[in-house]
């Protein structure tokens, strides 16, 4: 009896501790902690999965307003090199402008000494340039 007995106090102690579900949770611990487990390295998983998207489309919109600024810059760095051309274009006229204006004027200059000298003020003089009656 004693084996009966034995087996009756294991009994009751496990009756005691939960029953089945003791039992249960006896033989399949293990693989419950392994499957908990697993499940909490899938959720992991799939928030650093949901992560490397986010960053991934940052990343991607990031790369969109780089290329539009580059092309900003480029544009802006073409007008630049338009206006600069067109800067140097008016500062070449201006200074031929200015050479010519230099040039009329001593010409003008010249002009006026050669009248001074050719020019008589008196009545009836025979050297005045054009002959007139004053």
């Amino acid at each position: 009896m004693e084996v009966s007995t034995l087996l009756t106090s294991i009994g009751g102690v496990l009756m005691a501790m939960g029953g089945w579900e003791f039992v249960k949770w006896l033989l399949t611990g293990k693989s419950n902690s392994r499957i908990a487990k697993s499940n909490a390295d899938l959720a992991e998983l799939k928030a650093d999965t949901d992560e490397y998207h986010l960053l991934r489309e940052r990343l991607e919109v990031s790369d969109k307003h780089l290329l539009e600024k580059e092309k900003q810059l480029y544009d802006k760095e073409q007008r630049f090199h338009e206006q600069t051309l067109l800067v140097r274009d008016l500062q070449k006229q201006l200074l031929e402008k200015t050479q010519e204006n230099g040039e009329l004027k001593a010409e003008i200059s010249a002009l006026k000494a050669e009248r001074a000298m050719k020019l008589c003020e008196r009545k009836g003089c025979n050297n005045r340039q054009p002959q007139s009656g004053y």
